[in-house]
């Protein structure tokens, strides 16, 4: 119930706005440079928006530093920072560097008390989870920035924003090229075909297709893969559409990918029981042609510079005569 509650909340998205320094345009989130806030105090490190439109300014390179998003702590760790404190999140392992920093609660319930307690000179949080904790963080002077990661472009601005912070624009540049040049070898392969799929996510709360805001289907874009979903009529939350059987078999997708939130056992289970046991899934191309798959974590949480390993898993899945070998 957790995890599913912890996502539907995701799901829900933020607003974004620019980023920038004082010496070149930054961004977070889905946000581009094209409109840059920039700082004329010199005495400032750096002033960026976060990805709620949040000005952050600091007055000093952070030195202690605490994140309680657990996407942006694997990113950190992957360009060489270091922190005094992580949360924790169900289903995502803590980067073995980081296990060492003060744990101050799951990521949804973070401790205020701890926090604090470790004296930090800048809290990167999730806009979802700890958008409450400004005023507290506010009576100590300490930033908090939230930052939230749903596709490539969010890891490459985040990455960026991230290696300033660290002073080491030059090696996160660098990592970022690596990163690049891994993908287009993997999407200069593709065929000229845009397969049809649906996103179903299998939560305690119920079933739903994923119609946006989530690094699976930015992946799938990657791969010129169409959502289904991308047109259809969203439910109570934006980014999902209700389950229908009807609405899947009218779209005919030629693939169909399932996100289960808990073990992959209780996953297969809620499957068959929810959607398996109606006479009209078989009927499914995709069910019939097998090319029906159960996607692992990486495919929720963002796997940061290693995302052509994702990007990779799904290529194979799609072309195996192409990435198969």
């Amino acid at each position: 119930m957790l995890i599913g509650i912890i996502v539907m909340l995701s799901m829900i998205g933020c607003s974004a706005h620019s980023a920038t320094t004082k010496e070149s345009p930054l961004s977070t989130g889905n946000l581009s440079a094209d409109n840059p806030v920039s700082t004329t105090d010199k005495d400032l490190f750096m002033s960026f928006h976060d990805s709620t439109g949040q000005q952050v300014s600091l007055p000093h390179k952070p030195a202690r530093i605490v994140i309680l998003n657990t996407e942006v702590l694997e990113l950190f760790y992957q360009l060489g920072g270091k922190t005094v404190g992580h949360t924790t999140a169900p289903g995502t392992s803590v980067p073995e560097q980081a296990q060492s920093s003060t744990d101050v609660g799951p990521i949804n319930q973070v401790s205020i008390e701890k926090i604090t307690s470790l004296e930090p000179d800048l809290v990167i949080g999730h806009p979802i989870f700890h958008t409450s904790l400004k005023e507290a963080l506010t009576t100590t002077n300490t930033p908090l920035a939230l930052i939230k990661m749903d596709s490539y472009e969010d890891i490459l601005q985040t990455a960026k924003l991230l290696g300033h912070m660290l002073e080491k624009q030059q090696e996160t540049e660098l990592a970022l090229q690596d990163t690049k040049q891994r993908i287009q070898a993997i999407t200069n392969k593709l065929p000229n075909q845009s397969p049809k799929f649906a996103l179903i996510t299998i939560m305690s709360m119920g079933v739903s297709l994923q119609k946006s805001g989530s690094i699976a289907l930015d992946i799938a874009n990657q791969l010129k893969l169409t959502n289904v979903a991308a047109g259809m009529q969203a439910g109570a939350m934006p980014s999902a559409v209700p389950y229908s059987i009807e609405k899947l078999i009218e779209a005919d997708p030629d693939y169909l990918f399932v996100i289960a939130y808990g073990t992959e056992e209780y996953g297969k289970a809620k499957l068959k029981e929810d959607l398996g046991n109606n006479p009209a899934w078989a009927s499914l191309r995709a069910v019939k042609e097998n090319k029906l798959f159960i996607l692992p974590a990486d495919f929720v949480n963002s796997p940061g510079l290693k995302i052509d390993q994702t990007l990779m898993r799904l290529a194979i899945l799609i072309y195996p005569e192409i990435y198969g070998n």
